[in-house]
């Protein structure tokens, strides 16, 4: 049996909506494992305090942000703008 166009487009719909479902349920966990693991460093810390350990630092988590590089005040990535920056010399700008 040949699938439809629509068949299909049922068929990725079905996919999407299931694959999307799991990535909700996985952010949820993530989230709640990070308060989990928060409140675990606060426990820790709080005995460290006491015991005259060193407290605990959070390291493993990575934050990034989307920078538009083409703003009023940007410098063009060119080579011969990097090599102007190499040399010391200015972006005459």
């Amino acid at each position: 049996m040949t699938k439809s166009l629509h068949d299909w487009l049922q068929e990725g719909e079905a996919l999407y909506n299931a694959a999307l479902a799991e990535y909700h349920n996985l952010e949820t966990q993530l989230d709640e494992m990070e308060a989990r693991l928060a409140a675990k460093k606060a426990e820790v810390n709080q005995i460290a305090q006491v015991v005259g350990k060193p407290p605990v630092e959070t390291n493993r988590r990575l934050t990034a942000q989307l920078v538009d590089d083409h703003g009023p005040h940007s410098v063009p990535n060119s080579p011969a703008t990097i090599a102007r920056a190499l040399t010391g010399r200015g972006l005459g700008r």
